[in-house]
């Protein structure tokens, strides 16, 4: 390795750290100009230190096979940041783990260094909460109010965590469906297939019922994760009852309309037999009003000894509102 400047060396670091990364990213991360961090990704390349790839403009670096044994250690805290966190800029750009964090710590002016174990901290709080892989919400679901059909409900994440905004998942959740994204929602899959094959084993699911679409998309969210999940068992079928004027149960703002809205929108076909129990699969609760209604006109036609158990990729605790957005 030929001798470096220490900021050319900062450079090559990051790359070591983050890569593939871009060059604004880069300059974001470092705080070094644009002009002075071409200059050292030049010579870089030149050192065949690292190797450029894609193209114009979505042109990557990142360390020549070679360096790779040289990649920087992260430390206990940094790895948890790394595997629990996603920043989406306000241009939609993704930056996952560390790299994204700093980001989000630049663009609010927050001490990375102090915020990063206040993250870690908060994060495995939530995990504190969780029993094989899901956190449990029975006890939050319709504030209370109203009779719960469903035996129990669980999500296996937050939508939300504090000031930091959208978990990992919930980020992925409002991407996949805001951008209709198959590559995401498909990655959501392969993170929550261990946590919905435990809730199948453990209350001996034999029905499976996922929820039936409020807004017509291209790609629909909850039909790709049903491919991605490829869970091998006979569905109860649930419909969106269509109106003249669609709303959204996305857009109402008050539990009590939100119950009304779903049951008058949701049917379940009378003639299914279901003697088996069922498991109802969301992509995210916060009122439960969907979920428990689907279960209500299910235990109409099921077997008295049936449980039904839902669950959602995201949820929370502190009232549906928070993720009315997706």
């Amino acid at each position: 390795m030929k001798k470096q400047s220490k900021q050319q060396r900062q450079v090559l670091e990051a790359i070591m750290l983050y890569g593939p990364v871009r060059s604004s990213e880069l300059v974001k991360l470092l705080k070094i100009s644009t002009k002075t961090i071409y200059k050292h990704l030049s010579a870089l390349l030149a050192q065949q230190e690292i190797k450029k790839i894609g193209a114009t403009p979505k042109v990557f670096y990142m360390v020549n096979e070679s360096l790779e044994d040289e990649a920087v250690v992260l430390d206990k805290v940094d790895q948890f940041v790394e595997q629990n966190y996603i920043y989406v800029s306000p241009t939609g750009e993704m930056t996952r783990g560390v790299a994204g964090f700093q980001l989000w710590c630049l663009k609010n002016k927050f001490d990375f260094e102090k915020e990063k174990k206040v993250f870690a901290t908060r994060m495995q709080a939530m995990e504190k909460l969780k029993k094989n892989g899901v956190i449990s919400a029975k006890k939050t679901i319709l504030s209370g109010k109203g009779e719960l059909f469903l035996n129990n409900i669980f999500f296996s994440e937050f939508y939300n965590l504090d000031y930091f905004g959208k978990t990992k998942l919930g980020q992925m959740v409002y991407l996949g469906k805001s951008s209709q994204n198959r590559e995401i929602i498909l990655e959501i899959a392969k993170l929550i297939k261990p946590a919905v094959r435990s809730l199948i084993e453990r209350y001996e699911i034999g029905l499976i019922c996922f929820v039936p679409p409020t807004v017509e998309r291209k790609v629909q969210f909850l039909e790709v994760l049903q491919m991605g999940l490829k869970l091998k068992l006979p569905q109860v079928l649930a419909l969106k009852v269509a109106s003249l004027t669609k709303v959204p149960q996305k857009t109402l703002r008050k539990l009590e309309d939100r119950i009304i809205n779903a049951q008058t929108t949701i049917a379940v076909d009378p003639s299914q037999k279901i003697n088996s129990n069922v498991l109802i699969i969301d992509d995210a609760t916060g009122s439960g009003a969907t979920l428990n209604e689907i279960a209500k006109k299910i235990r109409k036609i099921a077997s008295k000894e049936v449980k039904i158990i839902g669950y959602s990729v995201v949820g929370s605790f502190k009232g549906f509102d928070v993720i009315s957005e997706v």
